[in-house]
């Protein structure tokens, strides 16, 4: 027994950064980033859930301050989600690239055709989008079926599905920690050992004073830690922040786990203002697609060099034309989906800024067979952020060979001076879901 996906669609406007210059208009006024469209069958209407994933690279204009844009996500025109990025002022000039990857769960969605669009407007000075922008949405029935796509369960947790309303969750000091969100997976005894959980997770985080705040973001599984990341936070230069992490927990014992995710401050001032959405893939290794069903999972491969923090063993990030591989997968492609096809693929790598270090822009790469599919810059303030988790992803279309290698990288395009230097620390994922048929 499986679940079904029901359908899935992808929308790719830009790929890398750079690839696209759009100012931002200001509030009231939206700009719409991307849109896709979600067939629910009327045997699955009311038993679903909808999962969205955005990424967007943004740039703030005018150097010397910082600006806030809020993002939203629309079902049929009407707002289920939205969450707040401070995009960053830079030092020097051109420093001021940020790509937020965020995601939301809709729940029980009626039968039909759903036209789900992500919009984008500047609360606070000029902004725009440079690229990339990814929009993907994988609808699941709730209901156990007999099929081939091995989708062993599915859920997710949206405590709260937008920005700034009700109280803020003030993170307490380590050691203390606040669950923000939980869910329960129940693995069958056949997929027992040979599964992967994909856990993502996003976290809207506000710092309230001007001086850096670290956060630490924890997932555990029945109460035992199989992840954490560090990130930083100031009102100077990143006051809001849209975090999304994930992490792959692998060949998981059958029965039924508990998945939480817990926040925790380093010295205090960081809280949680939402959006929080928590979610829990488990998708057997053992797929066996079978002709001519639509929106199977053809294949599914996931790396995880590192699930948690590893300072004292850092690796260096190199400068422009050398990069750093930190993860890879191979995915294959049945000889009935060549050409119909979509991989959607997330990476996620912690950063820290050494001590001694100024500002670097980063740009992270994804590689098929050799070939670059996808670019994001990134900046790491050392002023005010220490530590950064970037997560990106993009989709790739209609692959026409069976077999394919995916390789995730990162680079150092420019630093203050020529001494500036920037490592990995972890956490490292990536991960990447084929699907097909897709119409």
């Amino acid at each position: 027994m499986a679940l079904t996906i029901l359908d899935y669609a992808a929308s790719v406007p830009a790929n890398t950064t750079f690839s696209a210059s759009i100012i931002i208009p200001t509030a009231p006024n939206r700009l719409q980033l991307a849109s896709i469209g979600i067939f629910i069958p009327t045997t699955a209407g009311g038993a679903n859930r909808v999962e969205l994933t955005t990424s967007v690279g943004l740039l703030r204009n005018i150097f010397g301050s910082s600006g806030t844009v809020l993002f939203r996500i629309l079902r049929d025109g009407n707002e289920i989600f939205n969450g707040l990025q401070t995009t960053s002022s830079g030092a020097p000039p051109g420093f001021a690239s940020v790509v937020p990857t965020f995601e939301t769960i809709d729940f029980d969605v009626p039968a039909g055709f759903h036209v789900y669009s992500v919009t984008v407007e500047s609360i606070l000075f000029d902004n725009s989008v440079i690229g990339p922008i990814t929009f993907s949405g994988t609808a699941i029935g709730t209901e156990q079926s007999v099929n081939n796509n091995q989708v062993l369960t599915y859920q997710a947790s949206v405590p709260r599905s937008v920005a700034l309303v009700g109280d803020p969750i003030i993170l307490p000091i380590s050691p203390a920690r606040t669950q923000l969100a939980g869910l329960g997976v129940f693995i069958p005894t056949s997929g027992s050992r040979s599964n992967r959980v994909q856990l993502k997770a996003t976290i809207g985080v506000e710092g309230t004073t001007a001086q850096e705040r670290d956060y630490i973001l924890r997932i555990f599984r029945d109460g035992g830690e199989i992840y954490n990341t560090q990130a930083s936070m100031t009102t100077e230069t990143l006051t809001l922040n849209l975090t999304t992490i994930q992490t792959i927990d692998l060949d998981v014992a059958a029965g039924f786990h508990i998945y939480t995710i817990t926040a925790e401050s380093v010295e205090g001032d960081v809280r949680v203002n939402g959006p929080i959405t928590f979610s829990g893939w488990v998708i057997g290794t053992d797929t066996a697609p079978s002709t001519p069903l639509q929106n199977q999972v053809l294949d599914y491969a996931a790396s995880l060099p590192r699930s948690i923090v590893v300072a004292d063993d850092p690796l260096t990030i190199p400068r422009t034309p050398a990069r750093l591989e930190v993860a890879g997968v191979g995915i294959f492609i049945p000889h009935a989906y060549v050409g119909n096809n979509r991989v959607q693929l997330i990476g996620t790598i912690g950063l820290f800024m050494p001590p001694g270090s100024n500002d670097v822009l980063l740009r992270i790469r994804i590689f098929r067979d050799g070939s670059e599919i996808f670019n994001a810059a990134y900046v790491l303030a050392v002023l005010f952020q220490r530590y950064g988790v970037v997560s990106v992803q993009t989709i790739d279309f209609n692959l026409t060979k069976k077999f394919h290698t995916y390789s995730m990288t990162i680079e150092i395009t420019t630093g203050v001076t020529p001494e500036d230097t920037c490592q990995v620390i972890g956490p490292i994922s990536l991960s990447a879901t084929a699907l097909g048929l897709i119409e």
